[in-house]
């Protein structure tokens, strides 16, 4: 209950997942319609966060080397001896998780893991193999089909369409709005004062949902006061 009252308020940076407070259903406390994508964020963003208070140290132990597993097999850049350390942790981890979930909780899926660490050491970086991209080009294919009955040939010739109206865009003056040069969805495409701003603070955008405002905590300021220090470029002559 703890866990999905806490993802229901749960507001992510647009463009990084989808809303998944919208998939919690506080009647019965369960997850619906999570994407593919979601559960990836939620493995290896959310997971450590979320049951850090609720479950006991081993078992949060456990379930946050998974986590970390899965974020270092992620990363951009990887390493060989990365590779083969992570290879040889994540059968210490299983060990661990066999201790703590039963034996029926165990299939491939479980067992997939332990190879991982070897493919991305043979195959390179995991974004350029993973699935999301093929996902995502499935489901804007999918929304082209009109005709029912020749679903091939509608996809076709949706695609063709859309390929020459970009291609002709290209030609187009800069104040006519296409699809290369369109306003970003969360620009108030107003005017912006950047004389006498910090560089962090910069960056044009709009809020969301109904105003309000609220003092912060002492623990949110210092956040929010170290994150400034830290990415701010004029700060960064005094760190050295």
């Amino acid at each position: 209950m703890e866990v999905c009252e806490w993802v229901k308020g749960l507001r992510l940076p647009d463009g990084y997942a989808s809303n998944i407070s919208k998939c919690v259903n506080l009647d019965d406390y369960k997850f619906y319609g999570l994407k593919s994508h979601d559960c990836h964020v939620f493995m290896l963003r959310l997971l450590p966060i979320a049951f850090r208070e609720v479950l006991p140290a081993p078992v949060w132990d456990a379930l946050t080397e998974l986590s970390c597993y899965f974020r270092d097999l992620c990363s951009t850049t990887l390493r060989v001896q990365d590779m083969e350390v992570l290879e040889k942790n994540i059968v210490v981890t299983l060990c661990k998780l066999e201790k703590i979930f039963p034996p029926a909780f165990f299939d491939s899926m479980e067992h997939l893991p332990v190879h991982l660490a070897y493919e991305a050491k043979v195959g390179g970086p995991v974004q350029y193999r993973w699935m999301y991209p093929f996902e995502r080009l499935m489901h804007d294919i999918k929304q082209k089909v009109k005709n029912r009955a020749s679903i091939e040939g509608s996809i076709v010739e949706a695609y063709i369409i859309e390929e020459i109206s970009t291609f002709c865009s290209h030609y187009f003056e800069p104040s006519i709005q296409t699809r290369l040069n369109q306003v970003p969805r969360n620009e108030n495409e107003g005017e912006f004062d950047l004389v006498d701003r910090l560089s962090i603070f910069t960056h044009q955008g709009r809020p969301f949902g109904k105003p309000s405002a609220r003092h912060l905590t002492t623990q949110e300021f210092n956040a929010a006061e170290l994150y400034v220090l830290l990415n701010c470029v004029e700060v960064q002559p005094f760190g050295k």
